[in-house]
Parts: structure tokens; C-alpha cells; sequence
């Protein structure tokens, strides 16, 4: 989906008031690149905390808990570089939080997809847990939108995909 050279301009100018609002706040922009960085990096560590512990306890539940994701992220990723949706600063006149050198394939967000399956996933071992990842998979998708490389679409897609992935993957697992 494309945006109009008004709805650029709407975008930009709602965001730039986000934006500004962070950087009035001393450290604002450092802080919120280090949560888009801490939660990315924390997330990959769950997945191979949660991968282990299954492998360690029960291993039959481990196949669906990486097989599942492994085949719905390959998906994504393909279907982003097909789609190559525009990524908000490059159709709109605003100056990203968060530097990223691509450009593109924006839609869905492999970030809120990763995050939620990752989060959803953990159902299978822990829901305390799992709750606890999906808020920071919230606080991840806020962050990405916040920073200006993804549109909130991005992330909405991203969450939803993410859920229904996690939830496939925790369904098989418990079901073995």
C-alpha cells in the first residue's frame, strides 16, 4: 500500500510530533535505541532459552517450537522482498530515530513477526513468561514504529502473523 503525497505529509507530520517529543527527554533517543536493540537481542535469547529447555525436557516438543517459526519466517521474509513495501522514511519527509541502512520490504514487520511468535511460543513451557514477552514484544513493535523505520500497518501485520505462528507451533508441541 502507497501512500499519497497528503497522506506523506499527514504521516510525517504526526510523526515528527512522536519524535520530538522523545528527544525533548535527556537521553530520549538513546533510550529508546537501546530498548529496539536490548529487546531484539532479549528475544533471541528466549527463543534459545525456550528451544533448550524443551530439548532438554521433552525433546518431541522442541520440532514444532523451531520447525513451525523457522518455515512461517522464511515465508515472511519472501513474501517481504516480493511485496517491498516503502519503509516510512523513504516516502515521507521525516528523519528516522533508529538509522537503517535498507530500504524496502517494510511489510510485515519481521521484527513484531519474530517477537510475538517467539512470545506466543512460550506458552508451551510458561505463560507467565509468554505474558510477560508479549509486553515486550508490544514495547519492540512501539519502539520500531517510534523510531521511524516501520508504519504501525508494519507492526500490526507483523503482531498478528507472529501470534498465529506461536500459537500453531504451541498447539503442536503440546499436543505431543
Amino acid at each position: 500500500m502507497r501512500l499519497t503525497d497528503e497522506g506523506a505529509r499527514a504521516y510525517a507530520a504526526r510523526y515528527d510530533r512522536w519524535a520530538r517529543a522523545i528527544e525533548r527527554c535527556p537521553g530520549g533517543t538513546r533510550l529508546l535505541r537501546g530498548v529496539n536493540h536490548g529487546l531484539t537481542l532479549a528475544f533471541y535469547g528466549a527463543y534459545g532459552v525456550l528451544l533448550g529447555w524443551m530439548a532438554l525436557g521433552t525433546p518431541l516438543r522442541a520440532v514444532p517450537l523451531a520447525a513451525v517459526p523457522g518455515v512461517a519466517f522464511l515465508l515472511v521474509s519472501w513474501y517481504r522482498r516480493r511485496a517491498d513495501a516503502p519503509r516510512p522514511y523513504e516516502c515521507c519527509p521525516l528523519n528516522p530515530l533508529i538509522a537503517r541502512e535498507g530500504k524496502g520490504r517494510s511489510f510485515p514487520s519481521r521484527h513484531g513477526f519474530s517477537s510475538f511468535t517467539i512470545a506466543t511460543c512460550w506458552f508451551a513451557a510458561s505463560a507467565p513468561v509468554a505474558v510477560g514477552l508479549l509486553v515486550a514484544a508490544a514495547a519492540l513493535g512501539a519502539c520500531r514504529v517510534l523510531g521511524g523505520v516501520h508504519f504501525p500497518r508494519d507492526i500490526v501485520a507483523g503482531t498478528a502473523l507472529g501470534v498465529a505462528t506461536g500459537a500453531l507451533a504451541c498447539a503442536m508441541a503440546l499436543a505431543m
